[in-house]
């Protein structure tokens, strides 16, 4: 009884091999276009290079400090504090104390974690408030809890509801990192599948073509 022929097309491992090089092509231009999108949506004009604040920003002070501003009516602000890269994350002695123009502190206010790092400089939320009625804001920052862990560090105010795109620009980044992830993985397991699939198939065509005694299989039985 004849053993039945192996196949030896290789058809079906180019496709796949070819296929899987095409995903990770896929993969590379998405991974750019996410990181071109992450920069695009980073909100680098809150915080200047001395870690004041930003042509994005509605103002900053030093700390410890005071600080008023024209704030608009019904929206929402986070202040920043800043201070150098180099340096250990200061904390705060106390809370950031914002009083609005009726003399009553403004409302605390949920919002999203927010780190800014450019030019040596680095700044992250302290405090979310909501204004009520537009006019002056008095913002009152406490000193640092420890003053000899940093050379200086200033406090930035600025508008979130101006921000929308970062937050909503980080989420898509998010987004395309699993999608790069999960093609760049996929890409990777169908090249390097159908390569083998692709080495035995030729193996097995060389070997048929040898003939038996040649390196093929005698017709009937394995092996010599």
């Amino acid at each position: 009884m004849s053993t039945p022929p192996v196949k030896t097309a290789v058809r079906g491992p180019i496709i796949l091999t070819v296929t899987g090089a095409v995903v990770l092509i896929a993969a590379i231009v998405i991974g750019v276009i996410v990181v071109r999108l992450f920069l695009s949506v980073l909100p680098l004009g809150l915080v200047g290079s001395d870690g004041g604040p930003g042509p994005d920003a509605a103002g900053g002070a030093e700390v410890p400090g005071t600080l008023t501003l024209d704030l608009e009516a019904d929206s929402t602000y986070v202040v920043l504090l800043s201070y150098p890269s180099n340096a250990p994350e200061p904390e705060l002695s106390d809370s950031v104390t914002v009083i609005g123009p009726d003399g009553e502190p403004a409302a605390p206010a949920a919002g999203a974690s927010l780190t800014v790092t450019t030019g040596g400089v680095s700044a992250r939320d302290i405090e979310y408030v909501q204004t009520g009625a537009a006019g002056p804001y008095t913002i009152e920052v406490p000193p640092l809890a420890d003053p000899a862990a940093t050379p200086w560090a200033r406090i930035v105010v600025a508008e979130v509801d101006a921000l929308p795109g970062f937050f909503a620009g980080v989420a898509g980044s998010i987004a395309g990192v699993f999608l790069v992830f999960g093609l760049g993985i996929a890409g990777v397991a169908m090249v390097i599948g159908g390569a083998v699939w692709w080495s035995s198939r030729a193996r097995a065509g060389r070997a048929q073509a040898a003939g038996p005694g040649q390196g093929g299989y005698p017709s009937g039985r394995f092996g010599p």
